[in-house]
């Protein structure tokens, strides 16, 4: 699975799927969503920070009622006006009982406060919808019909009953169970009924020392005679045929393979190294096919979506991009907040927030922009984090959002914040870098990666001095040096190469190949011939293969893993070994060969054979000038790598930023992004790359500097 900071080509929708909410007005929508996110956090902190002094089953499934209430307005399934005021009342039913424990927890006291403000957002939207003009009784017309998706995802509408999200609260204690007594003595009045009743004492009383009876042992039932045993199947039968499945439990199976399919396919899909990124096509292609079943399927396995998230013993992201991707795909406010509800209650696990991002960048929610907008209200960084970059990647985000995300004190925030604005730049963005710059989470290594990235996609007048300052640190310094070589001038280029060959380090010889000095290539052989480290001469031979594009591929075996811990032998317990499975079925004179090694290719490391080709093919080289692919650099070249080499997902985003760079221009495009918006990000580039490729082999770039 991967991720970016650079937004795509266009959200995934197509034509034909339903459109956002009518009937509502933005700011009644805006003031529903506040209200459904203060009702979400009330119900999180019912959930996690409360302690069970009273019986807290009562407001939790108030609340779960509420939330539906507003579901059911957000989509229309009820009138809204009336399902509006209906979220009111169960959230006054539920603060009750709460505000009359405030006082014996604090987090009673809080949930209090959440449901008060939850219900002010809602008296302003039942406000603006009372006023507004009155609009038809419902009319239960047939849902569109469901279309098969090909190349993007389509948006899905099913006609079903709202998603509600189960509270999990402590169950109170069962009641104590206690011994019926037994009917009272009426009160004498006379001596003979005064004996009575002392007789009757004397029967319910236990003798002194007795014990209570044991109970009288039940008598066997009689058995009858035991049936013969019964006689073994022929082979391919069954000895027990199981109980048939119901059909909800047939479409809750056939839901799950589904739904585990579009998480292996989540973390699959990037390709490899030297792998066609439109290979990904037949994947995606599968994960769309398996949410169309989905959808053809319906609201039994809509409803049981989240519950394979909730109920999974690992909270696992691949599960997340699973849920977001699924969910995403049906209309309606309740779907995209049962993925925000497996993304609260995830105990804020990095990976499982950026997975739920990854596959938020991909739906085509119509609800998207407003539920991520509410997102970014949260109090916890990494969610507003996710949030931003979400909105920026689907061109969604406004440059007021962006420029307060990127002021944010939050260095997750500032940091995805600074890399969207770095691709077209802002007035204010030299004031935000400074700022970044000098801030006290100016050492966090995402926020100090994300500047020197703005600075050098926007031309910043100090990204040169800055870049060759941060390559020499031990921290950070690989990602200067790459910066400096996709953004910087031939001046820079030889500073990177002089660098690599005094003091090499994978990062700069890595950094050398982007930059293309011509001049470079002698210096990278000698630097195969003398130096020893497998790892260094690797990146020596790629960065030779990204300059002069030799095609000197060769096969090479992976080394196995390095297992740190000694498996353990089997304990010997007296009996023989079992025979693997091949000593059993094979004829012990022509046993299995060993397993062949996993091959990879990659550039040779021969110095001979690179300074072989040298000579003979790159003779006629200006060594003053740039190279790629063995041409003269042009950004024509690049796109040309973009589209066809063999290069991974995160060499196509450096790619992308050096056409930002040499292009002055931009075009949303990320490899994350499916296959047919790649290539209209591709077909989009290529008139400009062509009008910008008029000097090939330089280092020019157009002034593309903000402020």
């Amino acid at each position: 699975m991967s991720f970016t900071y650079l937004p795509f080509v266009a959200p995934g929708g197509q034509e034909g799927q339903p459109s956002a909410p009518a009937g509502m007005a933005p700011p009644a929508l805006d003031q529903l969503e506040r209200g459904h996110a203060a009702l979400r956090r009330a119900a999180r902190s019912l959930e996690h920070d409360v302690e069970p002094v009273i019986d807290l089953t009562g407001p939790a499934r108030a609340l779960e009622r509420a939330v539906g209430a507003i579901y059911d307005a957000f989509d229309e399934r009820a009138d809204r006006l009336g399902a509006v005021r209906a979220a009111m009342m169960e959230i006054d039913s539920a603060a009750v009982p709460i505000g009359e424990a405030a006082g014996l927890d604090a987090g009673l006291a809080t949930v209090g406060a959440l449901l008060r403000d939850a219900r002010g957002w809602l008296e302003h939207a039942e406000a603006r919808l009372a006023g507004a003009p009155p609009t038809p009784p419902l009319d239960p017309r047939p849902m569109p019909p469901i279309l098969a998706s090909r190349d993007r995802p389509r948006l899905h509408a099913v006609r079903r009953a709202s998603l509600v999200p189960r509270l999990k609260v402590p169950e109170p204690p069962p009641a104590e169970l206690v011994a019926k007594p037994p009917p009272p003595i009426p009160r004498p009045r006379t001596f003979d009924e005064l004996k009575a009743a002392v007789a009757t004492l004397k029967q319910r009383a236990p003798a002194p020392g007795a014990l209570p009876a044991a109970a009288e042992a039940r008598p066997l039932a009689p058995r009858g005679d035991e049936p013969a045993a019964r006689p073994a199947p022929p082979p391919g039968f069954a000895r027990e045929i199981g109980a048939a499945i119901d059909d909800v439990a047939f479409l809750r199976a056939r839901t799950r393979e589904c739904f585990e399919e579009v998480a292996m396919v989540g973390m699959q899909r990037a390709p490899l190294l030297g792998d066609p990124f439109r290979g990904a096509l037949v994947l995606e292609r599968r994960m769309l096919a398996a949410i169309d079943v989905i959808a053809a399927i319906g609201a039994p396995a809509l409803e049981h979506v989240p519950r394979l998230v909730a109920e999974a013993p690992v909270k696992d992201p691949s599960l997340a991009f699973a849920s977001a991707m699924v969910l995403g795909c049906f209309a309606g406010r309740d779907a995209l907040a049962a993925a925000e509800h497996a993304l609260l209650r995830s105990e804020r696990d990095r990976a499982f927030i950026e997975a739920l991002g990854a596959a938020l960048k991909l739906v085509p929610h119509e609800l998207l922009p407003l539920a991520l907008r509410s997102l970014l209200r949260e109090p916890e960084p990494l969610l507003r984090a996710m949030a931003i970059d979400v909105l920026a990647y689907r061109g969604l985000a406004t440059e007021d959002e962006l420029v307060a995300a990127a002021s944010d004190e939050a260095a997750p925030v500032a940091a995805r914040a600074l890399h969207h604005l770095g691709c077209a730049p802002s007035q204010r963005l030299p004031e935000l870098i400074q700022r970044a710059l000098t801030s006290a989470a100016a050492a966090d290594p995402e926020l100090r990666e994300a500047t020197w990235a703005a600075m050098a996609l926007s031309d910043h007048p100090h990204a040169s001095i800055t870049l060759r300052a941060a390559m020499e640190a031990p921290e950070g310094g690989d990602a200067a040096a790459l910066l400096l070589a996709l953004a910087g001038d031939e001046a820079d280029a030889r500073h990177l190469v002089a660098r690599a060959f005094e003091a090499p380090r994978h990062g700069l010889i890595v950094a050398a190949g982007w930059a293309g000095a011509a001049s470079s290539v002698p210096l990278l052989i000698d630097l195969l011939e003398r130096e020893a480290d497998k790892a260094m001469k690797l990146a020596a031979a790629y960065a030779l293969e990204r300059i002069t594009g030799a095609g000197m591929w060769e096969e090479v075996a992976v080394e196995d893993d390095e297992i740190v811990v000694a498996e353990p032998p089997d304990p010997d317990v007296g009996e023989p070994r079992e025979l693997k499975l091949a000593q059993i079925v094979s004829d012990p004179r022509d046993l299995p060969a060993a397993p062949a090694p996993e091959l990879v290719e990659q550039p040779t490391v021969d110095a001979a054979r690179w300074r072989a080709f040298w000579i003979e093919r790159c003779q006629g080289w200006d060594l003053g000038a740039r190279y790629r692919r063995g041409l003269p650099y042009t950004p024509d070249v690049a796109l040309d790598e973009l589209d066809t080499g063999r290069v991974t997902p995160g060499e196509r985003r450096s790619i992308q930023r050096e056409l930002i760079v040499r292009t002055g221009h931009f075009v949303r495009f990320d490899p994350h992004d499916f296959v047919v918006d790649q290539e209209d990000a591709i077909a989009a580039w290529r008139p400009i790359a062509s009008r910008a490729s008029g000097a090939p082999g330089r280092w020019t770039r157009p002034r593309r500097r903000a402020g």
